[in-house]
């Protein structure tokens, strides 16, 4: 079963600069999900992250976006809603277990032999290396992207026509494009949140930061690593109207 596309949103992506990363995420969500308040943060001194919501259930679930002590981000978006288990699920479990880029093949493997799972893609990225993860139903493609990688709301790996899927959606396709032209060159925070605020090609439900007709942009998330340093910057509501309130992580 399917769902709108305002519901489908979240434009995710990393930015590796000299030294650290950026990994950010603007959650778009339906209104009745933003109504409900349902952005609520679990922290420990071994991870950081936004609690997932299961858009077949309507309950949290996972890691929308999070980090641990081991300097590994995850973020994901939505593609196909279904009563499998959800991907955010599979994000809770690499940022609980994944120190290193040689960890998350096999997490990614070992959890899809045990679930089939909801349609969604995950970004793994830490300072120096990112990974892209499809997964839908029993299936999972991985690839190593290099250098600065966005994503939105339609496969790249996982083939849409051979899984029976619809293509691309305009927002999904429009904001892709948005991303992909703005982080040419991006190595600063400030640069960034200009990107996630952005109304290109018109304030709708195709801009980054989503003013869709049934919901939009629920919080924004930026996850900054820069040496020793890591940061969670965010905000609620829309990017364009709001401030964003940074606090440090992982501090000795």
């Amino acid at each position: 079963m399917s769902v709108p596309e305002e519901v489908k949103g979240c434009t995710v992506g990393v930015v590796q600069t000299p030294g650290g990363v950026l990994m950010f995420k603007n959650r778009d969500l339906s209104q009745e999900y933003i109504l409900n308040r349902t952005t609520v943060f679990q922290s420990t001194p071994e991870f950081h992250f936004l609690k997932g919501v299961n858009i077949k259930t309507k309950g949290l679930e996972g890691v929308s976006i999070g980090v641990n002590k081991h300097k590994v981000c995850v973020a994901n978006t939505h593609i196909w809603t279904s009563p499998d288990v959800t991907y955010d699920v599979l994000c809770e479990k690499l940022v609980q277990e994944a120190a290193k880029k040689e960890d998350v093949p096999g997490i990614v493997e070992e959890f899809m032999r045990r679930h089939t799972v909801q349609g969604g893609r995950i970004l793994v990225a830490a300072p120096g290396w990112t990974y892209l993860v499809e997964v839908l139903r029993k299936t999972f493609k991985l690839s190593e992207v290099a250098g600065s990688f966005a994503i939105t709301n339609h496969f790249s790996l996982i083939s849409h026509e051979q899984e029976g899927l619809p293509g691309p959606g305009k927002s999904s396709l429009t904001r892709l494009e948005t991303a992909q032209a703005m982080m040419k060159g991006m190595s600063s925070l400030r640069a960034l949140k200009a990107m996630l605020r952005s109304h290109l090609p018109e304030k709708g439900g195709t801009s980054i930061c989503n003013h869709g007709a049934g919901g939009g942009t629920e919080s924004s998330h930026i996850i900054q690593i820069q040496g020793d340093y890591v940061a969670w910057s965010s905000l609620f509501g829309n990017p364009c109207e709001n401030d964003y309130h940074a606090i440090p992580l992982f501090q000795s």
